[in-house]
């Protein structure tokens, strides 16, 4: 609540800090269980990235944020949508063959998402190719890394023997 006050007495209206305001909001309030103010601040967030054209990346970081929230609130659908968009934008954005924390991280968004559409074996491709981003850019240790090895490890068919 400090920050807005601050940030309305400096930036303009529509600056991208607020959609990373209502950004943090959302997150809290999912922390919190609250998820129809969580809902409702990722939406702004989204929102306001849209109308923004200068910095593409903030739509693409709201995005994967949605379709998690989207997550919780037992909206696999609509994760899977936003999930799916931003790995679009990512794709786009990238050049041929870079790996890149922000495309694993959204094919780690993805692929949660599918997980819980009931869509195994597709969830298990979109989660081989967030680790295959993830492990190099962030480290085996960060928790997205870890998460997605986890995910994979559940999803791949154990041999019977």
């Amino acid at each position: 609540a400090e920050l807005a006050g601050r940030l309305q007495r400096m930036l303009p209206p529509g600056d991208l800090q607020f959609a990373s305001l209502a950004l943090e909001r959302s997150l809290l309030a999912a922390a919190k269980g609250d998820l129809p103010t969580a809902l409702a601040e990722v939406d702004r967030a989204v929102t306001m990235s849209e109308a923004s054209r200068t910095q593409p990346q903030y739509l693409r970081r709201m995005l994967r944020a949605r379709s998690e929230v989207k997550l919780m609130a037992q909206r696999p659908d609509q994760a899977v949508n936003d999930a799916e968009r931003a790995v679009r934008l990512e794709l786009e954005a990238a050049e041929p063959a870079t790996v890149s924390s922000n495309l694993g991280l959204a094919y780690l968004a993805l692929g949660r998402a599918l997980q819980a559409q009931g869509r195994r074996e597709e969830a298990l491709g979109a989660l081989l190719t967030a680790a295959r981003h993830l492990r190099p850019t962030l480290g085996e240790q960060h928790p997205a890394t870890r998460a997605a090895a986890g995910l994979v490890a559940s999803l791949t068919p154990r041999p019977r023997g």
